[in-house]
């Protein structure tokens, strides 16, 4: 056992701690969440995972969505809606409101969960190639200001299709990029 006697050596002790756990937390972070303001708006969204099928269970049923063909997959972005400004703001969350794409054109609308899923007997555990979505980000809101909305929203998408920017078009146009476009590729 190490026993420190004087203030000195205490000091360089924490010092040295303090300073290992900053560069460990700095080095092996990565920015989960990425965001964009509007002007009345400001849009948070995780980067999106790809997944074969996504479940949520509502009232003690499970419902399960899958890809409409077998040469799609599923994204989930992990989206905020905040409404930083405005009194009240009435926001629709429907396949027009976000899309998920590319900055080149290429982009895939967000699906109606409710209506795409399918009740299943059982229950469903996440693994790597099935994820959870609960709670789901869908239908008519009424956003006060100071107040948020999260939830998960889906796409399915070709596979292959870069994922770099999820478009948000409801009240205000805001893109999140989660890749860098303009990097220099020298």
């Amino acid at each position: 056992m190490i026993i420190f006697t004087n203030f000195r050596s205490i000091s360089a002790v924490l010092s040295a701690c303090l300073f290992s756990i900053t560069f460990f937390v700095s080095c092996n972070s990565e920015k989960l969440d990425l965001g964009a303001t509007g002007r009345n708006l400001e849009v948070h969204a995780s980067r999106p995972q790809v997944v074969s099928k996504a479940f949520y269970t509502e009232d003690g049923i499970t419902r399960i969505i899958t890809p409409s063909a077998s040469n799609r997959k599923l994204a989930v972005v992990n989206t905020t809606i905040v409404n930083r400004s405005s009194t009240v703001i009435p926001i629709s969350v429907d396949p027009d409101a976000a899309t998920l794409g590319d900055r080149r054109g290429k982009k895939s609308n967000a699906i109606d969960p409710f209506t795409r899923s399918k009740e299943i007997s059982g229950t469903l555990s996440p693994d790597p190639d099935a994820l959870e979505i609960t709670p789901v980000l869908w239908g008519e809101i009424e956003l006060a200001r100071g107040f948020q909305v999260s939830g998960s929203l889906v796409f399915d998408v070709p596979k292959g299709l870069l994922l770099g920017t999820i478009f948000w078009d409801e009240v205000e146009y805001i893109p999140v990029d989660f890749i860098d476009y303009w990097k220099d590729n020298d």
